[in-house]
């Protein structure tokens, strides 16, 4: 399509050249000669559309205006879209002492609270097992931009189970069978500067059950 495009520009340029030499009428004044650029720009062949202005609403409104206005790129959308999966990734990779996908996902300070969480349990022969039976909600509560870095706490609402086993796989706190819904809330930051577009954890608060008696041990460790 693109060719076409470009063959029926230059039959229009190559004609109008034609013209101011030789299609001048006798008698008359002498024309301006036509300007192959001036028909381009007219005709604007592959004009590309201004990037749309994002609308934030809610408590978290200005601050997302302004981590939108540091890195023209960040999509709220996108973002939610990758919380979500987060959540479920993190709880998975700490209940599998997965320290090397922790790693990557969380910020130096957690990621050192979450590897002592994984050595304590391991020096006393404990495993961590998680069930997360859903992700009923999550959503943006608040967001910040100071200097370079951008900070986003999303509450999350989730229905899971908790336990430990001993090396055995023998439950010895918690009970798999036995859901909670919990609510929490993590803050993730990052750099709007840099080239890396991911999001890193950086904080943790303490969770809520409707079911605190049966929760069985935390899912993830608190950082603040």
């Amino acid at each position: 399509m693109q060719e076409i495009i470009l063959y029926a520009v230059l039959t229009v340029i190559v004609g109008a050249m034609l013209y101011t030499v030789l299609g001048k009428n006798v008698g008359h004044g002498p024309e301006k000669a036509i300007n192959p650029k001036d028909i381009l720009d007219k005709l604007d062949v592959e004009k590309k559309p201004e990037p749309q202005r994002q609308d934030f609403t809610g408590p978290a409104a200005q601050g997302l205006a302004q981590i939108a206005a540091s890195d023209p790129g960040f999509s709220l959308p996108e973002f939610l879209d990758g919380a979500k999966g987060a959540y479920g990734m993190i709880l998975e990779a700490f209940a599998e002492a997965d320290k090397d996908t922790l790693a990557s996902l969380l910020t130096d300070d957690v990621r050192d609270s979450y590897f002592n969480a994984i050595d304590e349990l391991a020096d006393k022969g404990l495993k961590q097992v998680t069930d997360l039976a859903r992700l009923i909600d999550a959503k943006v509560v608040s967001a910040e931009c100071v200097g370079k870095v951008g900070t986003i706490r999303v509450a999350y609402f989730a229905e899971l189970a908790t336990a430990l086993t001993d090396k055995d796989d023998k439950v010895v706190e918690g009970d798999l069978d036995v859901l909670s819904q919990v609510r929490e809330v993590w803050s993730y930051e990052r750099d709007l500067k840099s080239k890396n577009p991911n999001w890193k954890l950086s904080g943790v608060e303490p969770h809520t059950s409707n079911n605190p008696d049966k929760d069985g041990p935390d899912h993830s460790p608190d950082t603040e």
